[in-house]
């Protein structure tokens, strides 16, 4: 049995005993199904002998890159004031998709949520064991909440690593842990 069909089943569990909403658990197995796998793309490359005449070409090569950087440096303060207004409303349009996302309460540097992570590692036998592996977040719903799901991994009783995940409810208007569970460690 995998990890997400451990989280699935416990998650199922949790909502017979009514501990999450339909809408709670639908969010949380969105957030468990993996991923769709992409193709890896793969290059070739060819290596061709040098000539003594390449050196004058290399030049030009050179010459040409600078002169397009040059001209891209003189083409970027030209901005319309109307390209200027649509440049920002586009940024205003992202920032707030990306809070309805609820990507604003998640840590720039891991992508995890650090007050659940806090309470995690607060109910591990071995705090200093713990290692955050991935958090998912979903958009926010009626209530004004995003429902956080975490993988981590720590020290079980016998010094071995175990994978563990958390659920939980953050508030979008100032990112608090509302609530939390200790779903598998």
């Amino acid at each position: 049995m995998t990890d997400n069909s451990k989280s699935l089943a416990e998650l199922a569990a949790m909502r017979a005993r009514q501990e999450l909403t339909d809408e709670q658990f639908e969010d949380a197995r969105k957030l468990l199904s993996p991923a769709v796998p992409t193709e890896p793309l793969h290059f070739h490359a060819r290596r061709t002998p040098k000539k003594s005449g390449d050196v004058g070409s290399g030049i030009l090569v050179l010459l040409i890159i600078i002169g397009g950087l040059w001209w891209l440096g003189s083409s970027i303060g030209s901005k319309s004031p109307e390209e200027q207004r649509q440049d920002a409303a586009a940024a205003s349009a992202k920032k707030a998709e990306d809070k309805r996302k609820g990507f604003h309460c998640l840590s720039a540097w891991d992508g995890s949520d650090r007050q659940l992570v806090d309470a995690v590692k607060e109910s591990l036998r071995d705090p200093s064991s713990f290692e955050h592996d991935e958090t998912r977040i979903a958009p926010v719903n009626t209530q004004g909440e995003h429902f956080v799901v975490m993988t981590f991994r720590a020290k079980n009783g016998f010094g071995g690593m175990n994978v563990g995940s958390a659920t939980g409810a953050v508030r979008q208007s100032d990112c608090a842990l509302v609530r939390w569970n200790l779903v598998s460690s």
